[in-house]
């Protein structure tokens, strides 16, 4: 891991480019730089001014007569390169850029002077952050290194001035969107560590970033704006070192990428599009994904106040003093599957003493006005809270005006010690900033969207039990099987298109079932393999070319003579020669026809430097029309097997009553394995179909192809 203390806890900090003019962005970095109170030094670089907003500058990094640990750069992209050769001649420990002008802008320019960064770092050892970034805030040395108006002014408390209970960490690619994070959260009075922009990321990752942080224990939550992963492996690496300490990652994931060249080819390729890769991994790893910035931001505070202290269930109750808002709010937790129950008895007696004859006490708790007034938010949120069968509270509140809750400033301090079940607050009023920081400072997040309200609830419960439960499993879920040096051996000298006849081979040695097959050249040859089969055969073309046979004329099912399978070669090998006259042909498959069953798809794909994600899905030829799947990455368990197949839509028709379930689970986990250990040779296989038989009657892989890395 890279030591990324010089970047983002420098003593020296270096502005090339730097300008006295506010209008202008090399203006604006000094302004916002020096508005807040940073403790370290700050140098103005520039050969036009002497002095910028009272600090001396000096005409270049070398004239800095201290070392410097971070050199930010704000200067047209053709001189960038040169003046980091000149940083690592003196020194400067790490540079963040600023400038654009480079990869983004898609210019075969552009792209150069990308890589001469990527080449510096690796050469001097110099951590660079960028470029096109908009820099970065590190709120507790109010340090900001950014031009972002979300930082700017000396007025802007950068942190809440009490101890932060768990402390929220943004990283984003996109330098606006990054800084948007904290705005939302800033109302919130919510307790941000960093808010770090990484722009192009052509040295320094966002992931090495987080990395760094949860080692560092600078940041409790992280919050992440990704446009994409330079380098995949990274993901799943954090992503598991994160859910293991406890420090949970929100993230927005944009924009789709092609399925690849492949698509045509295997519909393992086509179906498994960038987006659902990464999503597969999200749920691996416990990544939490947000739709929005505000519901990011409220989930960031759910885990900020409670933490520590999750809701141990789904059962929810609910304080108000409206009564329409408590049933909009009772509606809005069945729809994010949390539960109301009716309060156990003697919480509702305790209750019922302070309500009047119009009230009730059931769930939601109806307190009306005169209740709150008398005896507050604070005791009957509590009262609530001692429920045996409550795990949250939700309590209702007006804040537009704050005096009551600063009334009860005391008695809500007290209760957020003492309670240990988590009490969250909606305002179906705008909140007056005084509300929202006396909340803040007795310990309750405060959500102006009771969708959000709820979800945050679902989200911190969820994730604490597959926490537990990935932990659990995290040293019992490994691939121990062992395939032999003949079997590696015969991967290694396929061709790159492994086509059904070699595939089924394959899987046949690695101990995967397959069906009888035997390969055949000629008439005569096919009418042998149909007597030796005995049974009714499938006729299929073998071509490394023709990937689906059966929109290519290349296969017929059912063949049950002699002389029909004679006739039928005859037909397909002048369809064939006819329509794919370039085509190479290895030969043609006799198969033995299988039992009827439920047609199911199986894949591998492991193209995007993830490593291998198993898809399944309902097979045949509509797969992709249907696009019925999911995905999970490799190596799977039992448990994961069956956690997938739920996933499917038409999961109802895997009655394990009717279809031989447990025999797909151990297809699926044979092929996980499979694909683990061959990693660094396969890039996808596609078994489609796969057929599913009766209960007890097993599964039958009736086609398969297999694509290996190009490398290799």
């Amino acid at each position: 891991m890279a030591d990324l203390s010089a970047f983002l806890s420098p003593k020296t900090v270096a502005v090339i480019g730097a300008s006295p003019d506010t209008t202008s962005l090399r203006g604006r970095i000094m302004k916002v730089l020096l508005c807040h109170d940073f403790k370290g030094k700050v140098f103005p670089i520039s050969r036009s001014h002497p002095e910028i907003m009272g600090l001396k500058a000096f005409p270049t990094i070398s004239d800095v007569p201290e070392q410097v640990d971070l050199a930010v750069l704000i200067i047209p992209a053709i001189y960038v390169a040169d003046t980091l050769e000149e940083c690592a001649k003196h020194r400067v420990k790490s540079a963040l850029i600023l400038s654009s002008g480079f990869a983004e802008d898609s210019s075969e320019d552009g792209d150069l002077l990308q890589k001469k960064l990527l080449d510096i770092s690796k050469r001097t050892n110099m951590v660079i952050s960028g470029p096109n970034s908009e820099g970065y805030a590190n709120m507790a040395l109010k340090l900001c290194p950014t031009f972002s108006p979300a930082v700017d002014g000396e007025n802007i408390e950068l942190m809440p001035s009490w101890p932060a209970k768990k402390r929220i960490a943004v990283i984003a690619q996109s330098g606006g969107m990054g800084f948007s994070f904290y705005d939302r959260g800033r109302p919130k009075n919510l307790p941000f560590s960093y808010v770090i922009t990484t722009g192009n990321e052509a040295c320094l990752e966002s992931l090495d970033i987080v990395e760094y942080l949860i080692d560092s224990d600078e940041a409790d939550i992280f919050l992440m704006f990704m446009e994409d992963v330079k380098t995949p492996s990274k993901l799943s690496y954090v992503a598991e070192k994160a859910l293991s300490v406890g420090k949970p990652i929100i993230v927005t994931k944009i924009g789709h990428s092609d399925a690849g060249i492949r698509a045509a080819a295997s519909h393992t390729a086509s179906l498994a599009g960038s987006y659902q890769i990464y999503k597969s991994i999200f749920e691996r790893y416990g990544i939490i994904e947000g739709s929005d910035i505000e519901e990011i931001v409220d989930i960031a505070a759910g885990f900020v106040y409670f933490g520590d202290r999750p809701p141990s269930g789904k059962r929810v109750g609910i304080f108000t003093a409206s009564g329409g808002g408590g049933g909009w709010m009772a509606d809005s937790c069945a729809s994010n599957g949390l539960e109301v129950p009716i309060l156990d008895n003697t919480t509702r007696a305790n209750i019922d003493q302070y309500l009047p004859s119009y009230g009730t006490s059931q769930n939601p708790v109806d307190g009306t006005a005169g209740v709150i007034n008398q005896i507050g938010y604070a005791r009957i949120s509590e009262m609530i809270a001692e429920a045996s069968n409550v795990d949250t509270v939700v309590t209702i509140a007006s804040t537009r005006v704050s005096h009551k809750l600063v009334s009860e400033k005391e008695k809500l301090l007290e209760v957020s010690r003492t309670t240990n079940k988590p009490i969250m607050f909606w305002s179906y009023t705008l909140p007056h900033q005084e509300s929202a920081q006396v909340l803040a400072e007795t310990g309750f997040p405060l959500f102006t969207d009771l969708r959000n309200c709820t979800k945050t609830i679902a989200t911190m419960h969820d994730y604490t039990i597959y926490r537990d439960k990935f932990l659990e499993k995290r040293n019992v879920l490994s691939n121990d099987k062992q395939y032999p040096d003949e079997l590696l051996n015969l991967i290694k000298n396929a061709p790159e298109n492994i086509v059904e006849y070699k595939a089924m081979s394959i899987l046949f040695e690695a101990g995967i079932k397959t069906q009888k097959s035997i390969l055949v050249q000629s008439e005569d040859e096919a009418i042998l393999a149909t007597k030796t089969i005995g049974k009714a055969v499938a006729l299929k073309v073998q071509s490394p070319d023709i990937p689906h046979k059966s929109q290519a004329g290349g296969v017929v099912l059912n063949i049950d003579s002699h002389t029909d399978v004679g006739q039928q070669f005859k037909s397909m090998q002048s369809t064939i020669s006819k329509n794919f006259p370039k085509a190479i042909i290895d030969g043609f498959l006799i198969q033995e026809m299988s039992e009827p069953g439920l047609e199911i798809i199986l894949g591998i794909n492991n193209r995007e430097g993830f490593g291998p994600i198993l898809m399944v899905g309902f097979g045949g030829i509509h797969v992709e029309k249907t696009r019925d799947v999911a995905f999970a990455p490799v190596p799977l368990g039992e448990d994961d097997c069956n956690q997938l197949l739920k996933k499917l839509k038409g999961s109802v028709l895997l009655d394990a009553d009717k279809y031989d379930v447990p025999a797909l689970i151990d297809l699926m986990t044979s092929l996980s394995n499979f694909a683990e250990s061959t990693s660094d040779y396969i890039g996808e296989i596609d078994l489609n179909p796969v057929l599913v038989h009766s209960k007890g009657q097993g599964v039958t892989v009736i086609d398969a192809l297999m694509f290996k890395h190009q490398q290799h």
